[in-house]
């Protein structure tokens, strides 16, 4: 069976999608906690680092173009070799998926819906993040653009809403760098190399169908500095409000910040407006882990990717359940295990080992088409 028709996003919505994706789960725990005070700092180092890896994957991007990271493999490596790491990072993308799902899922219930079954956020989360796919990447795209100002809006207006509460105090960011620059690349490597900016790598699976293709990596690069810049500004915030050690032991700092703003007696509980607007993020970034998974399906079976939507969306709200006992395990592997067992290898490692046979492969090709 042939496959699906190529789908099409818009470099704004591509913008907005790396954008939210960025935010997702990492605006929800928080980054950087170890450095501190020193927090938004390593967030910046970290983004500003993180465009050499961007710039890498646009790279092999457009050594073959029109061809994301799976179908550049089966190019390179031949079709039996690149189906075993296809196949990996199906495993990876929806391992992940499943990571961050349960990121919401904590959340959900531990601060909104107190009564309600985790099992239950998962299912729902999950059909919803189905029926999105199966409609199509350009509807997640367009759904994107609608959601994506009240996210960015609620992010700044947190900050003034705080500072007007006279809650936000500069004295908690203060000394900067007490302990020398140690502590924040401590942090920077592996931590925020690897989440979230590392898990771009995602985006190989869908920069080739951006509208302007020879566009889509500046773009990319572009959302990468503003989310970074943004994300820091979070993290300012949150430390600000709580100081480096209660942020540092608070589940979802953003939130206990935002249970800080009491303004005239009226402006109260903010922190359920914001569960709502972050949960567009984690929408994303299930949507973007979940669809790179699916189209590896696709290729390895070749069957169109929605034949494995609503299977795959169960097992994965299964899978989210299952992989921690409870959330304290669920952040300890996320910050122990994760970041060098999963991350490393295929957000480095394995497009590290593509890249000669790309360059070479590319080469054969050129002097192929200039053959004929």
């Amino acid at each position: 069976m042939q496959r699906e028709l190529v789908e099409k996003i818009s470099l704004t919505q591509l913008f907005i999608l790396v954008s939210a994706f960025l935010f997702g789960s990492a605006i929800v725990v928080g980054i950087g906690g170890e450095a501190k005070q020193d927090s938004w700092i390593a967030v910046i180092v970290a983004c500003l680092l993180s465009i050499i890896t961007v710039w890498f994957y646009t790279f092999l991007l457009s050594r073959i173009p029109e061809k994301n990271l799976f179908e550049i493999m089966e190019i390179a490596f031949g079709k039996i070799i690149s189906k075993i790491f296809i196949l990996l990072y199906i495993l990876y993308f929806f391992y992940i998926s499943a990571r961050v799902l349960r990121d919401f899922g904590e959340l959900i219930v531990g601060d909104m819906l107190v009564n309600t079954p985790i099992e239950v956020i998962s299912i729902t989360f999950m059909l919803f993040v189905a029926y999105i796919l199966y409609l199509g990447l350009e509807v997640l795209g367009r759904f994107s653009e609608i959601y994506a100002p009240y996210l960015m809006g609620s992010i700044f207006a947190i900050g003034i809403l705080l500072l007007f509460s006279r809650e936000l105090h500069v004295k908690n960011v203060m000394p900067i760098l007490p302990e020398g620059i140690g502590p924040v690349i401590g942090t920077v490597f592996p931590e925020l190399i690897t989440f979230p900016f590392g898990e771009l790598v995602a985006f190989m699976m869908i920069l080739p169908y951006a509208s302007k293709v020879r566009y889509a990596g500046k773009t990319t690069i572009f959302a990468l500095i503003v989310s970074g810049l943004i994300l820091a500004y979070s993290s300012f915030v949150q430390i600000a409000t709580l100081g480096p050690e209660a942020k540092l032991r608070s589940k979802f700092p953003l939130l206990t910040a935002t249970g800080e703003i009491s303004l005239w007696d009226f402006i109260e509980r903010v922190d359920l407006i914001i569960i709502f607007v972050v949960m567009f993020g984690i929408l994303v970034k299930v949507s973007i882990f979940f669809y790179g998974g699916l189209k590896g399906l696709e290729l390895v079976f070749n069957r169109p990717y929605r034949a494995f939507i609503y299977p795959m969306a169960m097992i994965i709200a299964f899978m989210s359940i299952i992989i921690s006992k409870n959330f304290a395990e669920h952040i300890s592997e996320g910050i122990s295990m994760v970041p060098w067992i999963v991350h490393f290898p295929f957000q480095f490692g394995i497009p590290l080992l593509l890249f000669p046979f790309v360059l070479w492969k590319a080469k054969v090709l050129k002097s192929e088409g200039k053959k004929r």
